[in-house]
Order: structure tokens, then C-alpha cells, then sequence
């Protein structure tokens, strides 16, 4: 392809990209530049055109054709009502001078009407804030209105249809407030930024540390570079807030019986440290509580105390729940309930092993139990003469007496033992040692 016919081409492309561009709108006036809004499509608008002031305000529309017969029209709430309005035509495009503010305009290009938009002057719907103050219901401590004494206009307009629908002034506000950082089990101060609508009253999460709150905008304000900012005074926190964490101490006995059931539970004692924090100096008061309940209608147990160490011993279901609260009580928070799921105990004693297999199993005179606090055990031979005794249910007889393994025969065992809830057990039998040589 030739250059001359490239050029041709892309010079046929861009006349009509040139004219694609010089038809529409085109608003000019006022102190600043125009604020674009663009309004949902169901309102028939292709925009609202803000403007700082109506100083040398001008409307223009440029029509894709010099030929074409255009008429400019304006409507107050249905384009249907429209009405003719002056408008000097130069070429392909039509001109209105100082046009209204609150209206839509529109116009009909050879008998069509088409393209709707709407003009606003800012100043007739102006944002004025004059103070910010804060307020709480100490009945409701998760939440903080703001109030804040400002003018206020609400900006309206109409769809060509005549359904009427509103450009709310929003507002930044910032405030700051602790954010709970699990990982690193701390608080992190933060400042905390969103825009809102102007609202006479604001309710937001009530911040967890003192500060100041602050509000600037609205967003037309931002856009023209005007600074509108106003701060409250510093709020004392009430809202109080915590974290909290449990872990469960692992053991090793193979021969212990369902040593975890749950996240926590198995098989008793289950020993358990516990670790909160929470917003100080807002909380002044702290317990990890107790209870057989999973509503705590009767607390067994409360410490006062950050960090609590505790080991669980009672079959059944425990709940633990951390609580805090500021000095007066007036605002007092559940942070985790955590549920602590202590088995039933139980012994089951064998009756055979051999101390010197060589496949390394059953080497070990062990029970198998669950749950057992106490624990003694003894074992005797035909003689009645102790070789062995132990405290330790996780531990058991390797079949040696004075380090040597025993011959093999009939050993006799009494067995002491104390489970969960208080159920004694008391076994007494005979114990086999095998040998595979002697």
C-alpha cells in the first residue's frame, strides 16, 4: 500500500474523528471549571454541568451538520413541558447566553428532540459547615453520632420524564481509632477516612481511642480547589474493645485415648493458656470468665487477669469467655467465648507383652486411658516382691527389674487410678511377659 494511500485513509479517519468531537455540548462560565456529573442512563441525561457562579454562562450545542435545523428548549421538571427559548445559531452550532440555573436543556435538531442535560449553579445549593459535635448513647456503645451545624441545600433535578432525583454533597470525614492486628496480637492506632453524605446527624462505629473529628468537602469544593474544614473537639473514648487467644498444651502419650475431640477437649487434664488485650486506658476492668452454661447464667469462676493459665479437669463442657468493660460499667463488651470439651475418663489394662521384640511392638507394659488425674501402679512377682512402680499413666514397665530384662511368666499389677469427675478405679491382674529368647 502506498504512502499516499495510507495518508488518505488515516486523513478520512480523523475527519470524522474531528467532527465526532466537535459535535455535543460544550459549557463555558463561571469562576472554575465545570463539575461533570453523570446521571443514571434511566433519567434520559447525558449530563449535569456544575458551575461555580453564572458569570458569562453559555450553552452551546454543535451538530454534526452545518445544515442542520436546530431549536433550543428547557424544561423545569418533564421534558415534555418544554419550552422555546432564545438561542443564536452560528453554522453548526447553536448558542444560549446566561442560561437559568435548575433546568434541563435539550434540543431538536430537524424536527428531533435529543440530547437532554441539565445545568446547576453550585451557589444556589452552597455547603456552609459552621461547627462539629459529637454525641452518644451510653445504652448503645458500639456507635458515635456526629452533628454538625451546616446550610445546606439538597441539589435536585428531573429526568426528561419528570421523575425527580437527587446529587447529595458528600463529605470526608476522618477520625482515628485502634485496629485490632491478630497476627501481631496488638492494636494499631488508625486513622480512619470515608466519604459520607452531609447528613445533619452521621452515626458511625464508635472510635476506640480519643481523638478529633474532622470534615472537609464537599466533593464540587474539592474539585475547585476551595478549602472547607472543620474539626471538632478532642472525644473522650468510652467504647471499649478487646482480642483474645487460647491455646491448648499438646502431649505426646501414644497411649493416651482421644487426647482432642474438638479445637479443644479430649482427654483430661487439658491444660490451657489463655491470652486478652484490650483498648486501654478506655477498659479499666478485665476477667476471663467461667460457666457449665453456654449463656453464663451461673459464672463459676472469674479471674481478673490478662493472661490466664488453667487446667481443666471436670468431664463435660466448659465455656470461657473474656470480658471487659470501662471504669463505671456503663460499657461492657463479650469479646470470644471458647469452648473446653473435657472426655469422660476411662483405663484399659493389657494382659500380654513381650519387652524384647524385635519389631520394637508391644514393648512396653502401658494402659490405655483417658482422662485420669491420678495415677499409681505397681507390679509384683510370682513371689510377691516389687520389681516395678510408676505415677505416670503415659508411662509404663519395659519389663526390667535392676536392669535386667525379667524371665518370662505371670506378673501380678495393682493399679490406682482418679478420673475426671471424681470416679475411682481400682484393677488388680495378671500381666504376661513373653520373651522371643532368652
Amino acid at each position: 500500500m502506498t504512502f499516499s494511500r495510507l495518508f488518505f485513509i488515516f486523513s478520512f479517519i480523523a475527519f470524522f474523528f474531528y467532527q465526532d468531537l466537535l459535535a455535543g455540548w460544550n459549557i463555558n462560565g463561571g469562576l472554575y471549571n465545570i463539575y461533570e456529573y453523570t446521571p443514571e442512563y434511566s433519567t434520559g441525561l447525558s449530563k449535569i454541568y456544575i458551575t461555580y457562579g453564572a458569570n458569562n454562562l453559555s450553552i452551546k450545542y454543535t451538530s454534526e451538520s452545518d445544515n442542520s435545523e436546530m431549536k433550543f428548549f428547557r424544561y423545569s421538571t418533564s421534558a415534555v413541558e418544554g419550552e422555546l427559548i432564545p438561542s443564536v445559531k452560528d453554522g453548526a452550532t447553536i448558542i444560549v447566553n446566561n442560561p437559568e440555573s435548575g433546568y434541563g436543556y435539550f434540543i431538536e435538531e430537524n424536527g428531533i428532540r435529543s440530547s437532554y442535560i441539565w445545568i446547576i449553579n453550585y451557589l444556589d445549593y452552597e455547603l456552609t459547615i459552621h461547627s462539629l459535635s459529637y454525641a452518644f448513647d451510653l445504652s448503645d456503645c458500639e456507635t458515635t453520632r456526629l452533628i454538625f451545624d451546616r446550610n445546606l441545600e439538597n441539589i435536585y433535578y428531573y429526568s426528561i420524564n419528570g421523575r425527580r432525583f437527587e446529587i447529595p454533597h458528600k463529605v470526608e470525614l476522618s477520625y482515628n481509632t485502634l485496629v485490632a492486628n491478630e497476627s501481631d496480637f496488638s492494636f494499631e492506632n488508625t486513622i480512619i477516612t470515608e466519604s459520607i453524605t452531609a447528613n445533619k446527624e452521621i452515626t458511625i462505629t464508635a472510635p476506640y481511642c480519643n481523638t478529633f473529628f474532622t470534615i472537609q468537602g464537599d466533593q464540587f469544593l474539592d474539585y475547585w480547589g476551595i478549602p472547607l474544614s472543620v474539626t471538632s473537639n478532642e472525644m473522650q473514648a468510652v467504647a471499649v474493645t478487646g482480642i483474645s487467644k487460647a491455646e491448648m498444651e499438646e502431649r505426646e502419650a501414644g497411649n493416651e485415648i482421644d487426647k482432642v475431640t474438638s479445637d479443644f477437649g479430649g482427654s483430661a487434664p487439658i491444660n490451657m493458656t489463655f491470652n486478652g488485650m484490650a483498648n486501654y486506658p478506655t477498659t479499666t476492668y478485665q476477667a476471663w470468665e467461667l460457666s457449665k452454661n453456654q449463656d453464663f447464667n451461673i459464672i463459676e469462676a472469674t479471674y481478673t487477669e490478662q493472661n490466664l493459665t488453667y487446667s481443666f479437669i471436670e468431664e463435660g463442657i466448659t465455656y470461657v469467655r473474656y470480658v471487659i468493660s470501662n471504669a463505671d460499667a456503663t460499657c461492657e463488651k463479650v469479646i470470644d467465648t471458647y469452648t473446653i470439651d473435657c472426655s469422660e475418663s476411662s483405663l484399659e489394662i493389657p494382659n500380654i507383652f513381650t519387652p524384647d521384640s524385635p519389631s520394637g511392638n508391644n514393648t512396653v507394659f502401658k494402659v490405655a486411658y483417658k482422662s485420669i488425674i491420678k495415677f499409681q501402679g505397681w507390679i509384683y512377682n510370682r513371689w510377691g516382691n516389687q520389681v516395678f512402680h510408676w505415677t505416670d499413666p503415659a508411662q509404663g514397665w519395659d519389663g526390667k527389674h535392676n536392669g535386667k530384662l525379667v524371665p518370662t511368666g505371670a506378673y501380678f499389677y495393682v493399679i490406682e487410678a482418679e478420673g475426671v469427675g471424681g470416679r475411682k478405679y481400682k484393677r488388680k491382674g495378671d500381666i504376661n511377659v513373653i520373651r522371643t529368647k532368652e
